[in-house]
């Protein structure tokens, strides 16, 4: 390995940066551009080149690679136009790719070359398995409706400027020039909302947004294919709607919530809701520390809640899975649970009355509030699976 494939094997692994690199780079042409002076003036240097064709075919081969590698560099230097470099460094390639020379230099320029692309202080590219952006949104906005085709969605609180942090695959490699953007991703503010959306079907395209809990009002996400998860925000209206991945509300506070997926989990951990429905087509729901007025859940797999004292009414319903609910000790119930294939299994401090019991069939009680106090109503049913209910 010579010098020169040190240089980039450095830059390659991020040991130096690429201004770095070109000043090495500038330094050795130097260097052997009055060597080879030297040599032109030595007789035997004539003598050999003249009697041995390979060795001059050699020299010429590095000059031209060299100034290849000089033009590539200075459309770099410009930071402009991403689209003319990496149009120069294709035909570069083209036209130097059967030169042993060449082909050492552009095998290891490769990834360096994706590490050098267009940057500024609102978006940042980086080498590696993903391509990175961040854009800054300074715009006022009460709003936030975040679409993604394809990729996860993490919603995160911070104090600062609100940040949209988006990876995409590294293969995907269309850039909006005017805008030094990916194309097919619109991140902007309109009408006093902020949309983030993307269509992109062949790459994924994750992003992380990082949004001040003071600031919004409403959210709502959508995703075809891919994760989401809020953490310790608070709105007044949340929806999450989802074809295929899972949802995760962890510390989040919201007056009327929503969240759905057609196929995965749905997890809630902590945080208070006024009216709060879920929704797992293809699943199970999960839930911690739940505070919920008014909850509604349906399922076609299995349900775990935990409700807090400030639970009012909780309505479980599932085809294909068992439901465990646990309540708050010494408090009142009242409502029915009902299985068709499955057991109905409850503390003995509870006053129930059976409505129907059959080893095959529908099985259904009521529970008995005997109190003066108003009760929790449980309205909790399932088809296939066991309805368990303790105290906690």
């Amino acid at each position: 390995m010579d010098n020169k494939d040190r240089i980039l094997k450095m830059l390659e692994e991020g040991k130096i940066s690429s201004e770095e690199a070109i000043r090495l780079m500038e330094a050795m042409d130097r260097k052997e551009d009055g060597g080879q002076q030297e040599r032109k003036d030595e007789p035997d240097a004539r003598h050999s080149n003249s009697q041995t064709g390979r060795s001059t075919k050699s020299s010429g081969n590095f000059a031209s690679a060299s100034e290849a590698w000089d033009q590539l560099v200075g459309e770099f230097q410009k930071y402009i136009n991403p689209d003319k470099a990496n149009e120069t460094y294709s035909n570069v390639k083209n036209k130097f790719e059967n030169q042993k020379y060449a082909s050492q230099v552009f095998g290891s320029l490769e990834k360096a070359f994706d590490s050098v692309k267009n940057s500024n202080i609102d978006s940042m590219f980086s080498s590696g398995g993903k391509n990175r952006l961040i854009e800054t949104v300074d715009e006022d906005f009460s709003n936030i409706s975040v679409d993604m085709t394809n990729g996860n969605i993490t919603i995160v609180p911070t104090d600062r400027v609100t940040t949209a942090k988006f990876e995409v695959t590294s293969f995907y490699r269309k850039l909006d020039k005017k805008r030094n953007y990916f194309q097919d991703i619109i991140c902007e503010v309109k009408n006093n909302e902020l949309m983030i959306v993307s269509d992109i079907r062949s790459a994924r395209v994750n992003v992380e947004l990082q949004v001040n809990p003071a600031l919004v009002n409403r959210l709502i996400v959508s995703s075809s294919n891919g994760n989401v998860t809020v953490e310790n925000e608070e709105f007044s209206d949340l929806t999450v709607d989802i074809l295929n991945g899972s949802i995760t509300l962890e510390n989040v506070s919201a007056k009327s919530a929503f969240a759905r997926t057609s196929r995965g989990n749905v997890k809630v951990e902590g945080g208070g809701y006024g009216a709060l429905e879920l929704v797992s087509m293809v699943g199970t729901v999960d839930t911690d520390r739940l505070n919920a007025k008014d909850l509604t859940v349906s399922s076609n797999g299995s349900v775990n809640l935990s409700l807090k004292e400030e639970t009012e009414s909780a309505s479980i319903n599932t085809n294909m899975g068992s439901i465990n609910i646990s309540v708050p000790k010494d408090r009142a119930l009242e409502g029915r649970i009902s299985t068709v294939v499955g057991q109905l299994n409850y503390p003995p401090d509870i006053n129930v009355r059976f409505m129907k019991h059959q080893d095959i069939g529908l099985k259904e009680l009521m529970l008995v509030n005997d109190t003066d106090e108003r009760g929790m109503i449980l309205e909790v049913g399932t088809k296939f699976g066991s309805v368990t209910l303790h105290r906690h």
